[in-house]
């Protein structure tokens, strides 16, 4: 199975370096341009499913990438959402480190099992990942599947299939409307590329440069 995994485009938060986890910022025009800029990347790849977190800046780039597509459907999934980050979406660093150090703080000393009030923990944002790559892993064989998806949950994937420590998920960037991409089998996972952006190259704003502190 060859699966596909986008990141959203830009959004206003993203712009203002603000947390935004699960609320449900919608794209920015720079993320709708982004969106637009992958659709076209993806207008030749033969698409059997289409797979989006339910939060309205991964359906959003969804449905550009499907617009030219009616036979396509969107399903959306949502194990495929951002990480919970409970009372500090919303805010930017700044403001949590100026509120609520402690948390802060105790949140950054434990990547995997630290989480912020109200929140989820990362292992338990993977947990469901691998429930959601379980559950759609080998549904197709000749054409590709597609997730529409969130930076958390993209570097949570990369972790799983590679074996690697999840305190390590910060050293993999996640660029918004990049592109990730595996060769699933039934007794393997390839990872064939990771935050391809050259479709975003010459485009409006450019490739953004992800802000490693926000979600």
């Amino acid at each position: 199975m060859r699966l596909i995994v986008v990141r959203h485009g830009a959004t206003q938060h993203n712009a203002e370096a603000r947390f935004t986890g699960q609320s449900d910022a919608p794209l920015s025009a720079l993320g709708v341009t982004q969106a637009q800029a992958v659709a076209r990347r993806l207008r030749f790849v033969r698409l059997s499913t289409v797979v989006s977190s339910d939060l309205a800046r991964a359906t959003q780039t969804a449905q550009e990438i499907i617009k030219d597509r009616p036979s396509l459907e969107l399903r959306l999934d949502p194990d495929l959402r951002e990480i919970a980050l409970g009372a500090w979406e919303g805010l930017t660093y700044a403001e949590v480190q100026s509120r609520e150090p402690d948390a802060l703080a105790a949140w950054r000393n434990d990547p995997i099992n630290g989480l912020p009030p109200g929140g989820e923990t990362a292992l338990a944002l993977q947990r469901r990942v691998i429930q959601a790559f379980a559950r759609w892993r080998n549904t197709e064989s000749e054409s590709a599947l597609l997730w529409v998806t969130h930076g958390g949950v993209i570097a949570a994937l990369l972790c799983h299939v590679l074996g690697l420590d999840l305190g390590r998920r910060w050293q993999f960037r996640r660029d918004n409307a990049a592109i990730t991409e595996f060769d699933v089998g039934a007794e393997y996972v390839i990872v064939t590329r990771v935050n391809d952006t050259a479709h975003l190259e010459g485009a409006p704003g450019g490739a953004p440069v992800e802000d490693r502190q926000t979600l």
